[in-house]
C-alpha cells in the first residue's frame, strides 16, 4: 500500500531533498527597508529530479518559543506578522520542469505606519510540492513523499540595532537531577540576533580549565532564554568559577559573565 508523507523543512541554508526534487536558495530573506516602500528579493528554486514538480505558495506566521524552537501559526495571527505585506511573483502556483531552476520574486509592500512597539516583523513563505514524488521506505515499500518548505522572512528598519544581554547566572539542576549552571539572556535590541554561548569552568585551586559545550541561539526582539550547562561528574570538591561567553552579530560582539561556586 502506498503511503503519503508530508515533510516540513525550515531553510536556514540551501536545503536539498533529492527525493522530492526541490532545492531553494537563499534560506532566509532579510529586509531592512523604510516604511512606505516596496522592496524585492529573488528566490531560486531548483528541480534536480527527472520529474516535473508542481509548487503552490502560501503564507504563515512564526516566532520562537521560550526554548528557541520555531513556533509556526496561521498567517496574520501574530502581532509581528508581515504575511499580508508579501506577494510572490509571477504567481502562487507554478511548475518546475526536470533540471530547471526557476527564479521567483518576493515583493514586500511595507506599510507607511509601522507600530513603534514592534521593531521586527516576520512571516513564513511556504513552498509546497503538490504532486507527490516516489520513494521507498526503510522496509522497501513504495511510498509517496511531498514536501512543504518554509522560507523565513524578516523585516526591520535600517536604523534598528541588535543587542543581547546576559541577565542572570545561578546554580541549577538538569532534568535528570544533576548539578548545573543556568544562564539567562535576553534580546533587548530592535533586531534579530544569532549567536553562540560558550561556557567553561576554572578550578581556583589547581588552575585547571574545563570547557563545556557550545550552544547556538537564534532570537527576535524581547525573546527571553534560559540555557542550562551540566557540570561534569568528575569535578572534585573545591572552589570554581563558571565563565560564560555570549557572542552575537556580524561584528561578533562578546559579552562575558562569571559565577563563583563551591562543590
Amino acid at each position: 500500500m502506498k503511503k503519503l508523507f508530508l515533510l516540513f523543512l525550515f531553510l536556514s541554508s540551501l536545503t536539498t531533498l533529492a527525493q522530492a526534487g526541490l532545492s531553494i536558495s537563499p534560506g532566509k530573506l532579510y529586509f531592512r527597508d523604510a516604511a512606505g516602500t516596496i522592496a524585492t528579493q529573488k528566490v531560486r528554486i531548483a528541480n534536480p529530479n527527472d520529474k516535473a514538480v508542481e509548487v503552490g505558495v502560501s503564507m504563515g506566521d512564526w516566532n520562537y518559543d521560550d526554548k528557541g524552537s520555531n513556533n509556526v501559526v496561521e498567517a496574520n495571527t501574530l502581532k509581528t506578522s508581515a504575511s499580508q505585506w508579501i506577494q510572490v511573483l509571477p504567481n502562487s502556483y507554478f511548475i518546475i520542469e526536470p533540471n530547471e531552476i526557476k527564479e521567483v520574486e518576493v515583493v514586500l509592500n511595507i506599510p507607511q505606519n509601522l507600530p513603534s512597539d514592534v521593531p521586527v516583523h516576520t512571516a513564513m513563505i511556504f513552498f509546497t510540492q503538490l504532486n507527490p514524488g516516489n520513494a521507498v521506505d526503510e522496509n522497501g515499500a513504495a511510498i509517496k513523499v511531498t514536501v512543504r518548505m518554509g522560507l523565513k522572512v524578516y523585516h526591520a528598519n535600517q536604523n534598528n540595532t541588535e543587542s543581547v544581554e546576559i541577565t542572570d547566572i545561578k546554580p541549577s539542576k538538569t532534568t535528570e537531577g544533576n548539578k548545573a549552571i543556568e544562564v539567562s539572556f535576553q534580546n533587548d535590541g530592535k533586531l534579530w540576533s544569532d549567536g553562540k554561548l560558550t561556557a567553561s569552568i576554572f578550578n581556583q585551586q589547581t588552575g585547571e580549565k574545563t570547557t563545556l559545550n557550545t550552544v547556538d541561539f537564534y532570537s527576535l526582539p524581547n525573546d527571553l532564554r534560559k540555557q542550562s550547562f551540566a557540570l561534569p561528574n568528575q569535578l572534585k570538591s573545591g572552589t570554581y568559577t563558571f565563565i560564560v561567553q555570549l557572542t552575537y552579530g556580524k561584528e561578533n560582539v562578546v559579552k562575558v559573565a562569571e559565577l563563583d561556586f563551591t562543590l
